[in-house]
């Protein structure tokens, strides 16, 4: 790369920039993906641009990242802070073996410690070619324009909410851009580029860049003017169906469960935006039958007639808390959060309450239209004491008729039934067993797939088929299995339907919202507690249900410590035990600190860059300490010819690291003359003239080498200045 001009304050800024767009790519992989360790990379991008600032040179810099790489490779993968053989050629066997892989077109089987080798060399491939555009080209309008269509790509096509990053990209971009627009036209014209120059030039770039900011955060937020293009360009691809319209679904909610089973397609549309507090779960509705195939609501429901505006039923004495629906795309029922209140809508209006199927929706025919409304709820809240207690003979007084919830079809294979009571059998509390069964699929094998997971044949259970041959499936798959096994263990359960919280976005206002989309639609499961209630469970591999819980249990040593009442011989006892022990406890939390401390990683990233920094500050300062160092080493030898002939080429070297280069074609004479015209005298001349007599005189002997020597150490003295 050739050496650029640029003042390195100037440099320092044009860096943090790029740091900065640069990083707006990895932001959304960490949201989408199960990237892991953000801040080594990071700290490998300040690493780059620190040495590149300092132009290192490349037989230094390579090493310098490859170390660093390395090291991170032993601790993301090896949990070492410190470099082993036994890894390095561990991690040398590995990267042999997936280069096979990948000459081989097999990508699917490379490791994740490559991929890891190959997103380092992404970012260092990028990462050069920003300092090309900064440096040599002064121009940055490609990686600016690939960035902003990487942003709205993803924006349009996944969950990631690009509104307030665009925003960022958009600022960031444009200085940059200006900034180097402002540094080649001086280049042109030949006006010095100063850091207090440019910033003077660019104060029209930075008003104009501010003002665009503030306008665009504090602007309305207006609907977009054409629809969401990714439900259609989904619905004309092949990806939407197979020919026979069976086998692939597409994503979002359906009342009809009768049928569950196949894949499905993503789909982005959105269909709720929820300004609330806290993610919440978004209920819909319950089944209680389950048909070996799917579920259907069998009960005859009762029915009862609610109203806006007002509670819907008795309530706790708690504080409450709200939820403001906006709707995209109208829904058949109600959705609201676990212990909702009340609905809060402009006019006083009739809402039909299924209650064994737990549905709810307006009359009059506006459900249909229905584009927002509000939610009043209160959080239920559940104590562990309390569930820890409950005992499956409860329910023989459970004041409610669960009959309906424990539904088996006759034709359920006996296997199922018998491995939920393995889960189960070892568990006292109903609570416990809930758990056990929740958990089961987690520690077991089971893995979350859209993708080619199967329909049930004629003859065989949905729930089976999933237990014990494909162990692979969406929610669908882990809820139904869980409500199965549980009814199946004798606990009391329901198929729930609705939608997961969504993804938590900023609105270009600055206010935050949970989008949900298509793609959300869920379903978990809810077991009855005795004296407790109906209580959600989350069996589905990657989703968490935000239920709380208070852990008041008391442990049996605790329960002993409560019990027992000691002795006052037995206080006093301790009390002195207690004096005697105090040093050797505050020299195990001070040892404790120590070793804590010393076994944190971002103490040795913090040593790595310090020990780089101080690497590369001493090569920079080299003119000012080498020669004196190399002075006190060659005072050491004895004079001659050997010696002179070092100190000649060592002090040239010197003269060319402070800007006295020998030029191409010029004679050691005419450069001579030119050093001394820089620092006065005829001190090169006289050494000049003598290694000349020594090479082409072959006069090796008769020289005043002392006399050369005391002129050479004051002369490369004198270039440190």
């Amino acid at each position: 790369m050739k050496k650029n001009n640029l003042n390195w304050k100037v440099l320092v800024f044009l860096y943090a920039l790029s740091i900065v767009m640069l990083w707006e790519w990895f932001i959304p992989i960490m949201e989408l993906t199960d990237f892991g360790y953000p801040s080594l990379f990071f700290i490998y991008l300040l690493l780059f641009f620190v040495l590149a600032l300092f132009d290192v040179p490349w037989w230094l810099n390579a090493p310098l990242q490859l170390l660093y790489i390395l090291w991170t490779l032993h601790y993301i993968y090896f949990d070492q802070l410190f470099y082993s053989m036994e890894s390095i050629g561990l991690i040398f066997i590995d990267l042999k073996q997936n280069l096979m892989f990948l000459f081989q077109g097999d990508i699917g089987e490379l490791s994740n410690l490559f991929r890891t080798v190959l997103l380092y060399t992404l970012i260092w491939m990028i990462s050069y070619l920003i300092r090309h555009w900064i440096e040599v080209r002064n121009s940055m309008m490609m990686f600016f324009g690939i960035t902003v269509v990487f942003i709205a790509l993803l924006d349009t096509f996944s969950s990631y909410d690009a509104s307030a990053s665009i925003v960022r990209i958009m600022m960031v971009g444009l200085l940059i851009v200006g900034y180097l627009t402002l540094i080649k036209l001086t280049g042109k014209e030949r006006i010095p580029i100063r850091p207090k120059r440019l910033l003077l030039l660019s104060l029209p770039l930075l008003l104009l860049v501010a003002s665009v900011g503030l306008l665009s955060k504090n602007a309305p937020v207006h609907p977009p003017a054409w629809p969401d293009p990714v439900p259609f360009l989904l619905s004309m691809s092949d990806m939407s169906g197979n020919k026979d319209g069976e086998g692939v679904s597409k994503a979002g909610y359906d009342p009809d469960d009768s049928q569950l089973g196949g894949a499905f397609v993503q789909d982005h549309q959105l269909v709720f935006e929820a300004d609330v507090q806290k993610r919440q779960y978004w209920r819909i509705e319950t089944k209680d039958t389950y048909t070996s195939k799917g579920w259907v609501q069998n009960q005859e429901s009762d029915s009862e007639i609610l109203h806006t505006n007002e509670d819907l039923w008795e309530s706790e004495d708690a504080e409450p808390s709200y939820a403001k629906l906006q709707f995209s795309e109208h829904l058949p029922f109600l959705v609201s959060p676990y212990g909702t209140q009340k609905f809060f809508y402009p006019e006083s209006l009739s809402i039909m309450h299924e209650i064994d199927a737990n549905r709810l929706y307006m009359l009059m025919g506006v459900q249909e239209e229905l584009d927002n409304y509000e939610v009043e709820y209160v959080t239920p809240k559940y104590s562990m004491s309390t569930l820890k207690k409950t005992e499956m003979i409860a329910y023989e007084t459970a004041p409610e008729n669960l009959n309906s919830y424990m539904q088996l079809p006759d034709e359920l294979p006996k296997r199922v039934k018998d491995l939920a009571l393995s889960i189960t059998e070892k568990e006292t509390s109903v609570y416990d067993k809930a758990k056990a069964v929740e958990q089961y699929f987690k520690r077991n094998g089971f893995t979350y797939e859209t993708q080619n997971v199967a329909y049930p044949s004629p003859n065989q259970d949905y729930v089976d088929q999933f237990l014990f041959d494909t162990k692979k499936g969406y929610c669908d798959n882990f809820s139904t299995s869980m409500a199965v096994m549980l009814r199946s263990a004798g606990i009391p359960t329901r198929w729930v339907k609705g939608f997961a919280p969504g993804e938590l976005s900023y609105k270009a206002s600055g206010k935050t919202v949970y989008r949900v989309t298509n793609d959300e639609a869920h379903s978990w499961v809810e077991a009855y507690i005795p004296d407790v209630g109906w209580m959600p469970f989350e069996p589905t591999i990657g989703f968490t249900h935000p239920t709380e819980i208070k852990f008041d249990v008391v442990t049996k040593d605790e329960e002993e410590q409560i019990k027992k009442k000691p002795e006052k011989e037995q206080v006093e006892k301790e009390q002195q035990q207690k004096k005697k022990n105090t040093t050797p406890s505050m020299f195990s939390k001070v040892k404790g600190q120590f070793i804590w401390f010393f076994t944190q990683w971002w103490l040795y990233a913090v040593l790595v860059l310090l020990l780089v920094g101080g690497i590369v500050f001493a090569y920079q300062k080299r003119r000012s300490w080498l020669p004196k160092w190399r002075v006190k080493q060659l005072r050491k030898r004895p004079d001659g010819w050997q010696k002179f002939e070092q100190q000649y080429i060592q002090l040239v070297k010197q003269l060319s690291r402070a800007g006295l280069s020998k030029e191409p074609g010029m004679t050691l004479s005419q450069y001579a003359i030119l050093v001394d015209e820089q620092y006065g005298g005829e001190r090169m001349r006289m050494l000049t003239d003598a290694y000349e007599k020594a090479i082409y005189g072959n006069d090796r002997t008769s020289q005043d080498w002392i006399k050369l020597n005391e002129v050479w150490e004051d002369l490369i003295i004198s270039s440190t200045c």
